[in-house]
């Protein structure tokens, strides 16, 4: 199998960004009042709906796709965190059974992360006019597949309130050059597959030579279900995939309410 890259779904994105865009708007405004609840059974519809309009990218298909996001009255948080990581794991899974091509999945990833960026920027922590909260930077490790589950945790973090500056494999001159100017309350880095353990710890390494101020540097990501103590592979201070784990170990104070407005 092809991997494919984050430049590929951009570009795919950019070609049809305006069904995307009319599609998050209207969403936006249906659910933003919306107090987030628990999922407690995903609905078909809405998953298929979101396969469908992400790898046509029709405007019909994004229409038809609302109607059954306001027929399951689904929260923000619910299509951020739950429903648009199943519609692409199921399109990974399809990749994998040669069910669906390269092309396809790439396209509709990227269309996927465009709906995320879109309905994210509600719960831009810059934006929202919430102080005191703290800033974390967010690291994509070298290689990734794709950038989806990293978005998805941009998103989360902003919702606790939580500046985010995030950078999808950096250098380390680009590293030292962002940390010379900015601040921030910790690091988190996101790692997909075993192989990036590696360049991961010498990341850490570096961040942790680099910084004059420490700060907590937190690892998790997909690879946490492969690999029994990730802290100890990397060398970060601790690995979690639970954002509200991750900011209490950073030491950053968060407000429920903070959060509910949010989703």
């Amino acid at each position: 199998m092809q991997a494919f890259h984050p430049r590929d779904q951009a570009t795919a994105a950019s070609q049809d960004g305006g069904a995307v865009t009319s599609f998050a708007s209207q969403v936006v405004s249906m659910l933003a009042s919306r107090s987030a609840r628990a999922v407690s059974e995903l609905r078909e519809p809405v998953i298929v709906g979101l396969v469908a309009a992400s790898t046509s990218g029709s405007k019909d298909a994004f229409a038809s796709l609302l109607l059954e996001v306001r027929r399951a009255r689904i929260t923000l948080a619910a299509l951020a965190d739950i429903y648009i990581p199943e519609a692409a794991r199921r399109m990974g899974e399809a990749w994998h059974e040669d069910q669906m091509s390269w092309m396809d999945v790439s396209i509709g990833v990227g269309r996927m992360q465009s709906l995320l960026r879109e309905i994210g920027a509600a719960w831009a922590a810059d934006q929202a006019g919430d102080a005191g909260h703290g800033t974390v930077l967010l690291l994509v490790a070298e290689r990734e597949q794709h950038t989806l589950g990293p978005m998805v945790v941009m998103g989360q973090l902003r919702r606790f309130g939580v500046s985010v500056c995030l950078r999808i494999t950096p250098t380390f001159a680009e590293l030292n050059t962002l940390l010379a100017t900015r601040q921030f309350d910790g690091i988190l880095i996101s790692v997909s597959t075993k192989d990036k353990l590696e360049a991961v710890a010498k990341t850490v390494e570096f961040l942790k030579n680099l910084m004059s101020q420490p700060c907590p540097i937190v690892v998790g990501g997909a690879v946490m279900a492969r690999v029994e103590d990730l802290a100890a592979c990397t060398g970060a201070d601790f690995s979690t995939n639970d954002i509200g784990a991750a900011l209490e170990g950073i030491g950053l104070k968060f407000d429920a309410s903070c959060v509910l407005r949010r989703a």
